[in-house]
């Protein structure tokens, strides 16, 4: 909304909705003192590469994990579950030979967006990242495969529902948990793997006066182990640009199994 609201000041609009900045009304400000800024943000030189997922490999790859769900979970996935457990499961295969360490805990993480889970739901019009990440902890086949991760993965956002957020209003437990987790991380006891959609995301309607967007992109980010999916021009497919050491990425975008499905790209 905020973008779109931009955009249309630009043009001259004057009846646009102003974005509200009062979020803190909400989410009191915590003290953060003990937190250091840069936790998370990794020496290592990262990668950022984009591979695009046309419809029907997106399609063929959410009947391979409806197919393989087990008999009381047989629900279709949707796009981003698939592509998810698909693309964690070709990163674990290229730089573990499908092989978890069991001395480390492995977890995947989604964005979850905080707005439509509050009660009554937060409107629009608020400014900033209104969000928080669900985690999931996968576990490989005797195959190396992950099917079950879908409904890992789902089971752990259906967690983050209105009692979540009361909790996360009132409290510092999610920070204490933040702070215990960034220290894990540090210390190299947890790999983390982290997606955040803005798929459905209406970038392809902002218009600031010269026209709509022929194409919307990412910008190149500092975190490792990092997905985001965005759709594409047509909107019938999805990119995934993926941040990885640079290590891991020239191993993970030769992997064939993963490009048997997704297609990458040179920028």
């Amino acid at each position: 909304m905020f973008l779109n609201s931009w955009a249309a000041t630009a043009r001259g609009v004057s009846n646009t909705i102003c974005p509200r900045f009062d979020l803190a009304t909400l989410f009191p400000p915590r003290n953060i003192s003990g937190f250091k800024p840069s936790t998370g943000i990794m020496k290592d030189k990262i990668v950022t590469k984009r591979f695009v997922f046309n419809a029907s490999m997106i399609a063929a790859l959410k009947a391979e994990y409806t197919d393989n769900a087990s008999v009381e979970c047989k629900r279709c996935p949707t796009r981003i579950e698939a592509l998810s457990a698909f693309i964690w499961s070709r990163f674990v295969a290229a730089t573990t030979q499908g092989k978890l360490d069991p001395e480390r805990l492995y977890t995947v993480l989604h964005a979850v967006n905080l707005r439509t889970r509050m009660d009554p739901p937060l409107s629009e019009c608020y400014f900033g990242n209104i969000s928080r990440f669900s985690i999931a902890t996968p576990c490989m086949d005797s195959k190396g495969e992950c099917h079950g991760l879908v409904n890992q993965m789902r089971d752990a956002i259906k967690t983050i529902d209105g009692e979540y957020v009361k909790k996360l209003q009132e409290g510092n437990g999610h920070l204490n948990f933040m702070k215990e987790r960034a220290e894990k991380v540090t210390k190299g006891d947890v790999l983390s793997f982290s997606f955040t959609s803005l798929c459905r995301f209406p970038l392809y309607e902002t218009n600031f006066g010269w026209g709509k967007p022929l194409w919307v992109g990412s910008c190149s980010l500092t975190f490792k182990n990092l997905v985001v999916f965005m759709d594409t021009a047509s909107g019938n497919g999805i990119e995934a640009w993926v941040n990885l050491k640079e290590a891991d990425m020239a191993t993970f975008e030769g992997d064939e199994e993963l490009l048997a499905f997704a297609t990458p790209t040179r920028y």
